[in-house]
């Protein structure tokens, strides 16, 4: 859903128009750093799917026919981009935010050498119908683009610690509480006159527990 979201917000820079601002890539690398490398490319698969069956959740619509887009290119890396990040940072043993931004940049770089070649191939061969070189010229735009999310993901792995203090925090809150019942006792034998034991209460009947457990996540201050 965030990189949903996050490709169809758009800022355009006033000095540089070609330059959009987006928060797409930007998710992408979250999702590999929270989900895992396996997970979060799970979910960027989800994503592509669900645009390419026409749902318009990419930036320009959706549909089959979107994978003639010059962009689609950046898309299909998406769940190398996921995988990559979060595979390189479950090598660490200890994790800080310089490490976490190397493996979220080289997920970055390898996004954008798939989206170019894409981007390139599209544009000769059945999108523009430009010549090599023109399809070449494009690229400097783009790696204006590689810097501004370079930049993103570094400030993402800098607030990292604290997004996932906050979502451990919730999930603490969110935790079932067990189903703790206490053991059935067996019944006092009667004795040898009939009479059944006293278990020392005095003749007063105890509180009975009440059984069903409050609701998990629910206090009153939410």
């Amino acid at each position: 859903m965030l990189t949903i979201i996050g490709g169809l917000i758009s800022i355009e820079l006033p000095f540089a128009p070609t330059i959009k601002i987006t928060f797409q890539t930007l998710f992408v690398a979250a999702s590999g750093l929270i989900l895992g490398g396996k997970d979060g490319a799970f979910a960027q698969i989800a994503y592509m799917v669900i645009g390419l069956i026409g749902v318009p959740v990419f930036s320009r619509g959706g549909g089959p026919t979107y994978v003639l887009q010059p962009s689609f290119g950046y898309i299909l890396s998406f769940p190398l981009q996921a995988f990559l990040t979060g595979f390189l940072a479950s090598k660490f043993k200890t994790i800080n935010s310089h490490k976490l931004f190397l493996c979220a940049a080289a997920g970055v770089l390898a996004s954008y050498i798939v989206g170019i070649s894409y981007q390139v191939m599209a544009l000769v061969c059945y999108s523009s119908h430009m010549t090599f070189v023109a399809a070449i010229m494009t690229v400097p735009s783009v790696l204006l683009m590689l810097v501004k999310e370079i930049v993103l993901v570094y400030v993402l792995c800098l607030v990292y610690p604290r997004i996932m203090t906050m979502i451990g925090k919730r999930n603490e809150q969110a935790k079932p509480l067990q189903d703790e019942s206490p053991e059935p006792q067996s019944a006092p034998e009667p004795s040898d006159n009939g009479e059944e034991p006293d278990n020392g209460s005095g003749g007063e009947e105890k509180p009975k527990k009440n059984p069903v457990p409050e609701p998990a996540g629910m206090t009153n201050n939410e």
